[in-house]
């Protein structure tokens, strides 16, 4: 009897162990982190979309797919979630919300799910990730650029049309004067 109760507590030590190694090796359920989230622009305006960029790693695994979701009706009816594009070697998930009308409003939060089945959410603590759209810049090279040549090309017609109005004017005054010059030589002045 002595053998068979040995035996069997060599098998159930065997068993403590060996489960005992496993779990200590089971991955563990860490979700993704997820970075603060930057924008370009960082004054978007009604014309630009903007991209949203966000560091994401995975401690455990690799990660599967990130989405961004956005509103722009404070979340009351519409939002609308997007795939990012992710690239494992810089670890950087990049998405693009379209361009809004000037004084939208845009909240925002990102979410993470790792192949091990892990999701993690990063909005800013509930207070989501915001930006607003403002209005188109007059100083941007390109319109400043504009608006000069059109001035110049104002200013180069109106000193045209200018010298079209004065022309006639001056040669009638030089005709005048050839004329009263031709009659006084006519009658032998000097």
């Amino acid at each position: 009897m002595t053998t068979k109760s040995g035996l069997s507590i060599i098998l159930l030590t065997f068993a403590l162990v060996i489960g005992s190694v496993a779990i200590a090796h089971a991955p563990p359920s860490q979700p993704p982190v997820i970075g603060t989230p930057v924008i370009s622009p960082t004054s978007p305006t009604s014309s630009n979309i903007v991209t949203v960029s966000v560091n994401v790693t995975s401690a455990r695994s690799t990660i599967k797919n990130v989405t961004i979701t956005y509103t722009t009706d404070n979340w009351k009816s519409t939002n609308t979630t997007i795939i990012a594009t992710y690239n494992a070697t810089t670890t950087t998930a990049i998405g693009r919300i379209p361009a809004f009308a000037f004084g939208g409003h845009v909240e925002y939060y990102i979410v993470a799910f790792d192949n091990a089945g892990n999701s993690n959410l990063n909005n800013n603590n509930g207070s989501y990730f915001v930006y607003d759209v403002s209005a188109a810049s007059l100083t941007s090279v390109s319109t400043l650029t504009y608006i000069l040549v059109a001035a110049g090309i104002a200013a180069a017609i109106g000193a045209v049309a200018l010298m079209i109005l004065k022309a006639p004017h001056m040669k009638s005054k030089q005709s005048k004067s050839s004329s009263t010059q031709d009659q006084n030589w006519n009658r032998g002045s000097p």
